[in-house]
């Protein structure tokens, strides 16, 4: 990894993590062609447990690029998904995810098949939004942004939502903004009229992101009163 190493990369995407970032500055196509070979080669070598507990200590280790090819190497894993894994992936959200490139990846890349595949339901998911880890409720909304993409599922969008709606974390607040929006796609009336509901009391934020396709004009009665 070190050989591969670039300052530059480092410098271009500091400016994108608030919340710190770790890296060997390993170009993401680079990383991208070597995650895909060194996956099949696991694949030849090792168990399923064996490849999850590998995942786990290179998200453990807070290198960016290592957790980046954890969360990719349980992605290939698809066709193995069972509870346990799910519940496992929670355990690393509170532990392991530190931002919000590493969340939403893993969540629109591996916790929406969980919901899609039907291993585990939604109603596990939106456990975790009593989580103390802000990433953890994150995942949430930002699963099922793509779940709602696919499925059409603005009841179980809005549930979310609501849930979630109050918490006290921007990176939240961001990831419901962005469900309401997705979920707007599919059901406009049903959206507004939530938005409507808490436009006085949820974060601005939330109304700025869940509001951004919406016309202009017709934004302006989601303004607090």
């Amino acid at each position: 990894m070190m050989k591969n190493a670039d300052k530059a990369i480092i410098k271009k995407y500091a400016r994108y993590f608030k919340e710190g970032y770790d890296p060997y500055g390993v170009a993401p196509e680079k990383l991208g062609a070597k995650i895909k070979e060194w996956f099949k080669d696991c694949e030849k070598r090792l168990t399923i447990k064996q490849i999850v507990n590998l995942c786990e200590e290179l998200l453990k280790s807070g290198k960016y690029e290592e957790t980046s090819i954890g969360i990719r190497f349980i992605a290939g894993l698809r066709n193995h998904y069972n509870k346990g894994l799910f519940n496992t992936m929670g355990r690393w959200f509170e532990k392991y995810i530190k931002n919000w490139a590493h969340c939403d990846t893993a969540c629109g890349n591996v916790l929406s098949s969980f919901i899609e595949d039907k291993v585990v339901d939604f109603k596990d998911l939106l456990r975790w939004a009593d989580s103390p880890g802000k990433w953890r409720r994150r995942a949430v909304p930002v699963t099922m942004v793509e779940v709602v993409s696919k499925t059409g599922n603005v009841a179980q969008a809005l549930q979310a939502s609501r849930k979630l709606v109050l918490d006290p974390e921007r990176v939240v607040h961001q990831g419901v903004g962005w469900l309401l929006r997705e979920a707007w796609k599919k059901s406009p009336q049903k959206v507004e009229d939530f938005l409507y509901r808490w436009k006085d009391q949820a974060p601005r934020l939330v109304i700025q992101y869940a509001t951004e396709k919406i016309d202009k004009e017709k934004r302006k009665k989601f303004r607090r009163g």
